[in-house]
């Protein structure tokens, strides 16, 4: 309160008009300033009730002080959290924009391929109840593989010149990845034609088969899908792709109308791929989930 009380009092002093001009009129006046203070004091503590409603009125402006610095400090916290928010949502508006741009390749490359696509058959299926064996059998299970029958041979028209050299043969399924991913179905699709035509028994002609049944599906080609689905399955029963084969054979029967295949399908799942990571196996429960098995 001493200190308000001195702060208070050389304020004054400093609006005054006339200031001091040496350094013994300043220490004149400091001491004229002890002896006002001095006296102040003397009066607060003889309960001076001039005094005591000046130090009243002082508290008081202490408190208000305290409040409005409260309520600056708040308004910059809400300043700053906004400033934030603007971030953020610029941030996400770019996305939105990126994204936007990308969907719009996708759908370009989609109509295109679409208009070029000839209209396929339904893959064909076994009959409800029938049992076929596919490669080995699983340790510890005595249950046989409920893989689809293998779809009926199909003849690929590929155009002229378009089996590349040897020496670029072996780069078909990284290019034809790439160009998924980017959108140019119609590319990828081809990549993957020309491979499985050139090498039709090559170590990767199952993981091939896979991507190339998901260049049909993301067109809505489910009949195309679930052939080259059965086929990956077909030339990689234990493949890596092999159990994600077998959830998109069931996804594209799904949508083929085929719900009792679809099911069958993933009724073989657990015995199949006993061993499938986590993620593939929550696929297969959404699987399920939407087909209503």
């Amino acid at each position: 309160m001493r200190k308000l009380i001195l702060s208070t009092t050389l304020a004054l002093l400093i609006s005054a008009p006339t200031f001091a001009q040496s350094k013994k009129e300043l220490a004149a006046q400091d001491l004229v300033l002890a002896e006002r203070i001095a006296r102040l004091e003397a009066r607060m503590l003889t309960g001076d009730p001039a005094a005591e409603q000046l130090m009243q009125r002082m508290d008081a402006l202490e408190t208000e002080q305290r409040s409005l610095t409260g309520e600056i400090e708040q308004l910059r916290f809400e300043r700053d959290n906004l400033k934030a928010e603007i971030s953020a949502l610029s941030q996400d508006l770019e996305m939105i924009e990126a994204l936007s741009d990308r969907m719009s390749t996708h759908l370009d490359a989609v109509d295109m391929v679409a208009s070029q696509r000839p209209v396929t058959s339904t893959p064909s299926m076994p009959s409800s109840g029938t049992i076929i064996s596919n490669g080995p059998e699983i340790s510890g299970s005595s249950q046989p593989s409920m893989v689809p029958s293998a779809p009926s041979s199909r003849e690929v028209n590929l155009p002229m010149g378009s089996v590349p050299p040897p020496s670029s043969l072996d780069d078909l399924p990284e290019t034809g990845k790439q160009k998924l991913y980017e959108g140019n179905f119609s590319g990828a699709q081809s990549d993957f034609l020309v491979y499985l035509a050139a090498v039709p028994d090559a170590p990767n002609a199952g993981e091939v088969s896979f991507w190339l049944g998901e260049t049909y599906y993301v067109k809505s080609g489910f009949a195309d899908a679930a052939d080259a689905y059965i086929e990956s399955i077909r030339k990689d029963p234990q493949g890596d792709k092999a159990p994600e084969a077998l959830i998109r054979l069931a996804a594209s029967l799904r949508e083929l109308g085929q719900t009792g295949k679809a099911c069958e399908a993933l009724d073989s799942f657990p015995v199949q791929f006993p061993r499938a990571d986590a993620e593939i196996r929550e696929k297969a429960r959404i699987e399920l989930a939407r087909t209503g098995c």
